[in-house]
Parts: structure tokens; C-alpha cells; sequence
């Protein structure tokens, strides 16, 4: 039997089918809000829209894309550019391998090298694998929102994390989009062994 491999990469458009795949359980679930699983063409249309600005990392076994993670801006206002929110998610049978761990990790050391300055997560409540997930990775819960959706039948609590990333002792320089950082230090960050 061989031994598992598993890499990371900057997704593209064309992973769009199989992260979607990965995806489309959860719809089922409280852990995303959504109600409707996108189509692969709206899934394609996602990525491509956060590929040019941020980190939307692609974890495979093999080859085969397994699980996926990625930020988008935590607000849409300007002054909010240095926030972002994360995402992750990997397919049913390779959740609880430290997976998770691994990949925020590479995602937060992208972000900190653009000059973002804090990342933040939301856990819809009870998730107790993320909140240990966002405790390990050195997140801090700041608050939660009570009730502020309504899926399968109940409404549902939020949990939010946050993990400050760098210095807010004096102005920020503008956020890189991760296009414009040096490819090998992005390679290095993807390739590095955990």
C-alpha cells in the first residue's frame, strides 16, 4: 500500500466541480448558512472572484482535491480591508486527520505576508471541532451572535473567532493581493511540511 501524499495549492477556475463536490454535503448541514448548493458554474465564478485578491488554498491526496480553504474581506467598506474571514472545508472522510490545522496554518501565513491584519472565523453553534480548530490555530472567541439564522428547523447560534495577524501600532501599507507576492515565497508556504 502506498503512502498518502498530500500537497497544497492556489486553486483555479478549473477546480470548481471538485470543490463544489466537497461543498455540496454541507448544505445539509448548520455549518454553512446557505440553503441551496451553487451550481458548479457559480462555484467557478466564487473562486475566480477571490483568486485575484487572496489565499483559496486546494489540499489534495494524490492528486485528488480532498478539502479546500480560503478568505474573503471580513466587510465590504474600505476601512475593513485589513479583515478578513476564513473558510474551510474538506470532504466528509478526511475531516478529524489535522487536516484543518494544516491548511489554515499555510492560509494564515499568506495572509500575514500580504499585510492583512486579522483574520476571523464564524462557527455556527454547536460545532465543536471548529471552535477546537480556531482555539488551536491561536484564535480568540469575541463574542456571539444569538439566533441569527434560522436552518433545519431551528435557529442558530454564531460563534466569532478572531486572530490577530500583525502590528496595529501605526498605519497599514495597502494589503497585497496574493498575484502580486514574490511565487516563491508563496511556494514555500504551500510546499512547507507541518
Amino acid at each position: 500500500m502506498s503512502e498518502l501524499v498530500y500537497t497544497f495549492r492556489l486553486a483555479t477556475a478549473a477546480d470548481a466541480e471538485a470543490l463544489q463536490a466537497i461543498y455540496a454535503p454541507y448544505i445539509e448541514t448548520s455549518i454553512t448558512f446557505e440553503c441551496t448548493c451553487p451550481s458548479v458554474e457559480e462555484f467557478r465564478k466564487r473562486i475566480e472572484e477571490r483568486v485575484c485578491m487572496y489565499p483559496f488554498i486546494v489540499c489534495e491526496e494524490n492528486g485528488k482535491p480532498v478539502g479546500y480553504a480560503y478568505a474573503s474581506r471580513l466587510f465590504a467598506r474600505e476601512a475593513y480591508a485589513w479583515a478578513v474571514e476564513l473558510s474551510v472545508y474538506f470532504a466528509q472522510d478526511f475531516r478529524g486527520r489535522g487536516l484543518g490545522r494544516v491548511i489554515y496554518k499555510k492560509l494564515l501565513d499568506l495572509l500575514t505576508l500580504q499585510g492583512v491584519r486579522s483574520a476571523h472565523g464564524k462557527v455556527t453553534e454547536p460545532n465543536e471541532k471548529s471552535d477546537k480548530l480556531h482555539l488551536a490555530m491561536g484564535f480568540r472567541l469575541v463574542g456571539v451572535m444569538d439566533n441569527v439564522g434560522f436552518k433545519l428547523g431551528q435557529w442558530r447560534d454564531v460563534a466569532h473567532y478572531e486572530k490577530i495577524l500583525g502590528d496595529f501600532s501605526c498605519p497599514p501599507a495597502p494589503v497585497v493581493p496574493i498575484t502580486e507576492l514574490d511565487p516563491e515565497k508563496v511556494k514555500a508556504i504551500l510546499e512547507a511540511v507541518e
